[in-house]
């Protein structure tokens, strides 16, 4: 969802896997031969995120063929991609936007309207927001806060009578 923001776009395909969450230490560029993209993608962990351009059809059909693979294995498949180019300039052909729709619920792909190298700098620079649908990282926050906070004086205080209430029978 946050690079939904970052690029305004929407998740062309995989959008239940919106709130997954990729490090910038997850983010790999496929610049090398399908060959190569396909080996980095069985060796690296499976929550990588890849760009590629929109140019690499190669890399796209590769990156669902492994999502397939994985699938008819049982191997969790966690990687999402995002297919970058400019929107004047390059975009995905018709019949493979088909072989992406085939995929549509289970494999996380955003197009980026903007260049590689542009998309990466975007990522680089983009500070996550809070997100009240975004579970994981809510229940971090709430972990991380909950030792400091009172949260019963904290109701009273701004007149929350079930708080109040309870305080006075706990003073009792």
């Amino acid at each position: 969802m946050d690079l939904e923001r970052v690029f305004k776009s929407d998740m062309i395909s995989g959008a239940q896997h919106r709130f997954r969450h990729y490090t910038v230490n997850d983010i790999s560029v496929a610049t090398t031969s399908l060959t190569v993209f396909l080996s980095g993608l069985r060796e690296k962990p499976a929550r990588t995120l890849y760009l590629c351009h929109a140019t690499r059809e190669d890399i796209v059909l590769g990156f669902l063929g492994e999502y397939s693979r994985c699938k008819r294995s049982g191997i969790p498949f966690e990687a999402a991609l995002i297919i970058c180019g400019q929107r004047d300039k390059f975009e995905i052909s018709a019949e493979l936007k088909e072989l992406i729709d085939v995929h549509q619920e289970d494999v996380p792909i955003l197009l980026s309207p903007f260049t590689t190298h542009h998309s990466m700098e975007l990522i680089h620079n983009y500070t996550p927001k809070l997100n009240i649908n975004d579970l994981s990282r809510v229940i971090a926050a709430c972990n991380h806060y909950e030792q400091y906070i009172d949260y019963d004086l904290l109701l009273k205080r701004t007149g929350n009578m079930l708080a109040s209430k309870r305080f006075e029978n706990e003073s009792i």
